[in-house]
């Protein structure tokens, strides 16, 4: 069984978690990609954009696993260059998919008011003299987080919904099966090598011990709350006008 990941600290700490054999069916991809990879392989499991569901409805949704947000660990920052309040734009940067397209719209008009321009960088912002919205590993480079504000508190201090960046997905309701199986206790694994500093030992001792310290925000085992938050979550595009229809989730 093929197994699809985005490329992130997050995504590697659950990868590190899951048998050997298991890890060699793994391919890491940018996110944008994840769910067209995964449409085209029927026995593949993917760790998916949650709002890619807006367009494939199609898809089974794990109930149980994925990838949620719950304070300030985040795999997305946000860097002010300009006042919060005299937004006009963003740039996205990073390993952008469609949460941080469609989330990023809804967040400043519901926190300023503002109707902001979204505009994706093609390349990547040496220096931060921009509105900005990075996401992906690049926030950890050189501690820029230090300087950013986590996108998930924003989302939940905006939003009152827990951040649910990525679902386990697959258009084959055995394979998603097997892998919420696979996953079950391994959120225990994944606290204990944080805890034991069993994990990222390329990474600085800083951010390390900043993973150590805020692991408690990062969450794969899915309760009720996430449940609501993918529902609803996926619910706000039809409600600011951006899709017609709304989204019925199969979950598994």
């Amino acid at each position: 069984m093929k197994i699809l990941f985005p490329q992130n600290i997050f995504s590697n700490l659950i990868a590190d978690s899951l048998p050997a054999e298991i890890k060699e069916n793994i391919t890491f991809l940018p996110s944008s990609l994840i769910t067209s990879e995964l449409l085209k392989s029927e026995k593949a499991v993917g760790l998916v954009p949650t709002m890619d569901l807006i367009k494939h409805n199609q898809l089974f949704v794990s109930k149980d696993f994925g990838l949620s947000f719950e304070g300030s660990l985040c795999n997305s920052y946000l860097y002010f260059y300009d006042s919060r309040r005299q937004l006009k734009d963003i740039s996205l940067s990073g390993d952008v998919s469609s949460v941080e397209v469609v989330l990023c719209k809804i967040l400043f008009k519901e926190l300023y008011d503002a109707d902001i321009e979204v505009k994706i960088l093609k390349e990547e912002p040496k220096a931060i003299k921009q509105n900005l919205l990075l996401v992906g590993d690049d926030n950890f480079m050189q501690q820029r987080y230090e300087q950013g504000i986590s996108f998930s508190e924003e989302i939940i201090e905006a939003l009152s919904l827990p951040f649910v960046n990525y679902i386990f997905s697959s258009i084959d309701k055995s394979s998603l099966e097997f892998m919420n199986d696979l996953l079950r206790d391994k959120s225990a694994v994944i606290y204990s090598n944080v805890d034991d500093e069993k994990f990222g030992k390329n990474l600085p001792n800083e951010l390390r011990s900043y993973i150590r310290d805020n692991i408690a925000s990062f969450v794969i085992d899915f309760d009720n709350q996430d449940i609501e938050g993918i529902n609803q979550t996926i619910r706000l595009p039809y409600f600011y006008g951006m899709v017609k229809d709304i989204v019925e989730v199969n979950y598994v």
